[in-house]
């Protein structure tokens, strides 16, 4: 089961966010002290951490989490005032940002997003080969926002994109794998994205010989990798 903790002094705060990560079937913990907080992060791992950016703190412990072995698969989530200017620390370090007042319906749009997440960040490692592809993604009938995919999976894609993506909906998805000129097109949905202009997108409908390329492709490439890994050691 997937594991929450979040740190935070406002009882509304944890009342709404524990009840949405219940809902969403995710193990929720809650703690008020930052110390006590990076304590419990040291000895146990959690697929979310969220920090509260009204704990006085919260730059200087989300700086100390990113230190955490325990938290190098974490999603890190912060909840701030949408007028506060975000400490430089919460714009390198943070995944996402669920901006107050913290209503159930927004919170549990984003952190059924978040979820995903979580349990994409629990499989991270398996299958992903880093690229920088161009691609297009559309919304609806939107105009096409030209993206950049920086890594690729037969589930999914992180990307790099100039504009705020929706939640809802759909997505059209299409690009060319290097050294082939037909495109691959699919549907995606959006899984999470930072101010950073990274997202990330899971897969949902793809035509069998196209995933059946990508497959190939993907194999090839980390079976490379390997064998470069291997010649790179052999030489030391």
């Amino acid at each position: 089961m997937l594991r929450s903790l979040l740190v935070s002094r406002d009882e509304k705060t944890v009342h709404t966010v524990g009840r949405v990560f219940k809902d969403l079937e995710v193990e929720f913990e809650h703690c008020s002290d930052g110390d006590i907080a990076l304590e419990i992060l040291a000895k146990h791992r959690y697929d979310a951490v969220v920090l509260d950016d009204q704990i006085e703190e919260a730059a200087g412990l989300l700086e100390r989490v990113l230190k955490l072995s325990t938290c190098n698969k974490a999603v890190r989530i912060i909840l701030a005032e949408p007028v506060a200017a975000m400490h430089a620390v919460f714009k390198t370090g943070t995944q996402v940002i669920l901006y107050k007042p913290l209503s159930a319906d927004r919170v549990r749009h984003g952190l059924r997003a978040v979820r995903n997440l979580m349990a994409r960040e629990r499989r991270r490692g398996n299958g992903r080969v880093a690229t920088a592809i161009a691609a297009r993604v559309r919304h609806r009938k939107e105009s096409a926002v030209q993206v950049s995919i920086a890594d690729l999976s037969e589930s999914g894609a992180a990307i790099q994109c100039p504009k705020h993506l929706p939640y809802s909906g759909k997505l059209q998805v299409d690009f060319a794998l290097p050294g082939d000129s037909d495109r691959i097109q699919l549907t995606a949905e959006l899984v999470w994205q930072n101010n950073q202009g990274a997202a990330g997108l899971r897969f949902l409908d793809m035509a069998s010989h196209a995933r059946k390329k990508l497959t190939r492709w993907l194999k090839d490439e980390l079976r490379e990798k390997g064998e470069r890994t291997v010649a790179a050691r052999a030489g030391e």
